[in-house]
């Protein structure tokens, strides 16, 4: 297929894949495509990459933009090697909706808020470079809406999203506004799996799980999530790779990212080892 410059048009899915580094690119386009798979969907493929002649910097940003060049080489190379990574994708992949191209240079942030404005999805990497983690914080607390995150390893013949979709349950505002946000998905599935572990000195967590999916409409097999001495992230990866899930559902975040850096969570664990893609949206 060939990358498209139209806008979009109709009630079109639009999928917004951040490309923000070249390591990460082709595992982002797999996970695009793959999402787009039973709907009509169109894909921007947006490189945003930070350039400090487009953006408002310090003398010390500056310094650190200069040593990333050694390293990485300046903005326009890096994202001709994302550009090279699309055209490759296109050129061979088949059944794939419109992919458009844009690149955006600038303050990544704001890239990000203006290419994600008016996405039903946003898929991004766990990053590896600078502009990566930008970019990832920006998507999923910038804004409100459902996020794919896609990992860092190529699947080897493109990826599935959908056969099988695990969900990490804890009942509250985070992991229900994700799966509501992911409802289309969720009901085109062949197999949803339900996983949830209670806290110490709580009930079960089985029958809020199974009113919502009820009031969803979306069938479910529920089941307890058999615990290990790792943490609740790290047996459910474990789990949902026994069980073959294609990829996983959970809610982001619920301390907050500085809390889960400083002292563990489950969406940093999940994200250090997941090897299928995560759904995810911040909670109000």
């Amino acid at each position: 297929m060939t990358i498209e410059s139209a806008s979009s048009g109709g009630d079109a899915l639009h999928i917004c894949a951040l490309l923000p580094e070249v390591e990460t690119a082709l595992s982002t386009l797999q996970c695009a495509v793959a999402a787009a798979r039973g709907f009509a969907a169109e894909i921007c493929a947006a490189h945003v990459g930070f350039d400090a002649r487009a953006a408002l910097v310090d003398a010390e940003e500056t310094e650190i933009q200069q040593l990333r060049e050694i390293y990485e080489g300046p903005p326009e190379v890096r994202a001709a090697r994302v550009k090279a990574v699309v055209d490759g994708f296109c050129a061979t992949a088949s059944g794939a909706p419109p992919i458009r191209w844009h690149d955006d240079a600038g303050d990544v942030a704001a890239n990000v808020a203006m290419e994600t404005g008016g996405a039903g999805l946003i898929v991004v990497s766990r990053p590896v470079h600078l502009d990566a983690a930008d970019a990832f914080h920006a998507a999923l607390f910038g804004g409100r809406r459902l996020v794919l995150v896609a990992p860092r390893d190529v699947a080897d013949g493109g990826r599935v999203i959908g056969r099988h979709i695990v969900i990490g349950w804890k009942p509250g505002a985070p992991v229900e506004e994700t799966a509501q946000a992911a409802s289309p998905w969720l009901k085109r599935a062949e197999k949803i799996t339900v996983l949830w572990a209670a806290r110490p000195g709580s009930g079960p967590y089985e029958p809020s799980a199974r009113a919502f999916f009820e009031r969803l409409g979306v069938e479910v097999e529920i089941a307890k999530l058999a615990r290990s001495a790792g943490s609740v992230g790290h047996d459910l990866i474990g789990e949902s790779t026994r069980r073959g899930a294609d990829c996983l559902l959970i809610g982001a975040y619920t301390h907050g990212a500085w809390w889960e850096t400083m002292f563990g969570g489950v969406t940093r664990d999940v994200l250090a080892e997941a090897n299928v893609p995560v759904f995810m949206m911040r909670a109000r």
